[in-house]
């Protein structure tokens, strides 16, 4: 009965070592885990460029990145609805799409289920005309006024005529332009309707107390003009 007992007390005590070593181990590993992460969701800086070789492995083993220590947004998206009379172009409204559901949203808050999905389709197909548009592609310079190159925008989106999921999203937002002309009291009847979507440049910290400050907007995607109806 002695022996079975000072053999017990004789494994607890071998077994004390190895479970300190494999917490210890753990804790480092956790550690190593989120520092990975942290260093691979920051933008450009040493010790990623010396570990860009094991991105790949890194993230095929996890599957995830960590965004906490991502920089935020420069810009925010912005879609225009330009409506013209077919018989009498030079006449013109412009209107700004997303930043006013976003304002219905906050004011209709907390019950803004209906304002929520709105935001939620417009933005996703905003989205995914841009994706389908620039997704094998960089968006072109901006030049010294922030315009972008109207020109290759054209071409680009003219390669997607074709593309049957970017064209599902055009016509949608195309569709929802009839609700904002009725939101604004607009008769759709003998207009034609141009999409622009631009990026509008975010206050940077620095000038967040410049009153003068005006943000650029950089067009990155725009249509022909095309009958409402």
């Amino acid at each position: 009965m002695r022996i079975n007992v000072w053999l017990f007390y004789l494994l607890l005590k071998m077994k004390k070592p190895f479970y300190t070593t494999l917490a210890y181990s753990a804790m480092v590993a956790f550690l190593l885990y989120w520092v990975g992460l942290a260093i691979l969701s920051m933008p450009a800086n040493p010790a990623k460029n010396l570990l860009a070789s094991r991105v790949t492995h890194f993230k095929s083993a996890f599957g995830t990145t960590w965004k906490l220590f991502t920089p935020p947004h420069t810009y925010n998206i912005r879609l225009y609805y330009i409506v013209r009379n077919i018989s009498s172009p030079f006449k013109a409204d412009t209107l700004e799409v997303l930043e006013n559901i976003s304002l219905k949203k906050q004011q209709a808050a907390p019950f803004n289920q209906k304002e929520s999905i709105t935001d939620a389709l417009v933005n996703n197909n905003v989205i995914g005309v841009l994706n389908a548009v620039w997704e094998n592609r960089e968006m072109p310079q901006v030049d010294s006024a922030g315009t972008a190159d109207t020109i290759y925008i054209a071409r680009v989106v003219a390669e997607k005529a074709n593309n049957r999921n970017y064209q599902i999203y055009l016509a949608s937002l195309h569709n929802y332009c009839r609700l904002v002309l009725k939101e604004n009291n607009l008769n759709e009847a003998g207009k034609e309707v141009k999409i622009v979507i631009k990026e509008k440049l975010i206050k940077p910290f620095a000038d967040i107390d410049n009153a003068g400050f005006v943000p650029k907007e950089i067009v990155v995607f725009a249509t022909d003009y095309k009958p409402i109806n």
